[in-house]
């Protein structure tokens, strides 16, 4: 018996949040329950989780959540340099990157300044030096292979992720880079996790809006983060946290740095230069992923902070009741800071986010394609990329097209983002569909749509639906059925 669709939807997004919170507490070298609680709230609840919750973006926080695991992989193996965990880095930078390419080049980065920083601390031998580099090299090269599938078409110009870097403009980047926070500027925006290009769509409400002193919350979250630095680099128990706090710190640095990208012109050449001399970078257009790695710092540095505020505490109240009360103070505050400032997530988001449920048309629709034996491919009306939809009962109803994962058959729907600056989808298929809505009732509809294997057209009764109205007097098209809150089209002359 097949699960409700939504209630997969939220086993999904709790096996992703609860997979981050997870990565994140084991991810801390050192400390019992109390730190590594810290990191994972840190690390669940923030605005880049938020932002991109908020915008459906469910692959991106999937790789999210194993960049912890790259980060504590990459660390034990530069201190147990052996074959064994050399396949468990390369495992996990495998893992990233089937589930978002992006995060896989945040996650190579994210190991890349990690080892370079712990061979720079350390200063060991030659040979240890020459030990570690080659089970590195042993965790690349496997990663590399594995990734061979897509990394391969990538290079080779193939794909559809090829086909999307080679059509990423200079539009593309300003329209997706990060934005500044309209009376702070750029720095604050990213320093705190925010700056995501779809907070200025206004598709949903700012994180901002659920914590109304946020810069005065972030100011002590970054308080913590440097005390975190100095109380892991002052300790002596395990000489092995020091390099682990420099990476850290390095990798927030290049984080940073990066996030900010063509937003400021100090940094623009920077990532021109880049574009220019790695064309794959260019396929980070949105920078504000780079707060992925901002927020790992974040949350791996900040429990060094707790560790230090709950012994200091202890040592300056006692045991007794008065110093119990002190830790009960301190285990609130470390753990209520964060929450705070991420709260937005809470309580469904605030209530923007609600349980939807399709219209019983479109299950009807779904069975009348899924009957036929031979279906071709299917589009889908009105031709927006995103549309408000009627049975949606979210805060903001608009959402992107949902039918080629609803139907049972090969949908084709607009990939158009309707972002200004951003040039829309050029491939085929997406051509002569839009050809065909711009000519309207002109337009050889049948006739196109057969040499492009589309036996079927829907159209939603959602907005815009009117302007369709032509396809009932189209020559070729047949109206199979109107199930209430969808129609469904054959193509007479597909064959």
């Amino acid at each position: 018996m097949a699960l409700p669709a939504d209630i997969v939807g939220k086993l999904l997004i709790v096996l992703i949040l609860g997979g981050a919170g997870f990565t994140s507490y084991q991810a801390v070298p050192s400390g019992d329950f109390l730190p590594r609680a810290v990191a994972s709230v840190v690390y669940m609840f923030n605005p880049f989780v938020y932002d991109r919750l908020a915008y459906g973006q469910l692959t991106v926080l999937a790789g999210y959540a194993v960049l912890p695991l790259v980060a504590s992989s990459v660390r034990r193996q530069l201190l147990e340099p052996n074959l064994r965990t050399a396949l468990v880095t390369a495992s996990a930078l495998t893992l990233v990157g089937i589930l978002d390419v992006h995060l896989a080049l945040i996650a190579a980065v994210l190991a890349g300044v990690l080892s370079l920083v712990h061979l720079a601390i350390e200063r060991r031998s030659l040979a240890n030096i020459a030990r570690v580099g080659g089970y590195l090299l042993v965790s690349a090269t496997v990663a590399l292979a594995a990734s061979a599938y897509w990394l391969v078409p990538l290079l080779a110009g193939l794909g559809p992720e090829a086909r999307t870097l080679a059509r990423i403009s200079t539009g593309d980047l300003v329209a997706f880079s990060t934005t500044a926070d309209p009376n702070l500027g750029l720095i604050p925006n990213v320093l705190g996790l925010f700056g995501f290009w779809g907070e200025d769509t206004d598709r949903f409400a700012s994180l901002k809006d659920f914590v109304p002193m946020w810069p005065v919350v972030l100011a002590v979250l970054l308080a913590m983060v440097i005390a975190g630095v100095v109380a892991g680099w002052r300790q002596t128990q395990m000489p092995s946290v020091r390099p682990w706090v420099a990476g850290l710190v390095a990798a927030g640095i290049v984080a940073a740095i990066l996030d900010i990208g063509i937003s400021d012109s100090h940094v623009a050449p920077l990532v021109n230069w880049l574009d220019a001399v790695i064309p794959p970078y260019r396929g980070m257009r949105d920078a504000g992923k780079w707060a992925a790695l901002l927020a790992l710092v974040y949350s791996q540095l900040i429990p060094y902070s707790a560790i230090a505020l709950l012994n200091g505490t202890k040592r300056r109240l006692g045991t007794g009741s008065l110093g119990d009360f002190g830790v009960a103070g301190v285990v609130g505050l470390v753990l209520a800071v964060p929450l705070l400032y991420g709260n937005g997530l809470l309580f469904g988001m605030h209530n923007q986010i609600q349980p939807s449920a399709y219209p019983t048309g479109w299950y009807t629709a779904d069975r009348a394609l899924a009957v036929d034996p031979h279906p071709g491919r299917t589009i889908f009306l009105p031709w927006n990329g995103y549309l408000s939809l009627s049975f949606v009962r979210n805060a903001n109803r608009i959402v992107a097209s949902p039918a080629p994962l609803f139907f049972s058959v090969p949908v084709l729907a607009s990939q158009d983002l309707e972002i200004p600056g951003v040039s829309p989808p050029d491939d085929a298929d997406q051509i002569t569909v839009s050809n065909l809505v711009a000519a309207g009732a002109t337009g050889n509809w049948a006739a196109e749509l057969a040499t492009n294997d589309v036996k079927y057209v829907l159209l939603a009764r959602e907005v815009g639906w009117t302007d369709y109205g032509y396809l009932d007097s189209q020559p070729g098209l047949q109206l199979v059925g109107d199930y209430g809150s969808i129609l469904l089209y054959r193509n007479v002359l597909w064959h």
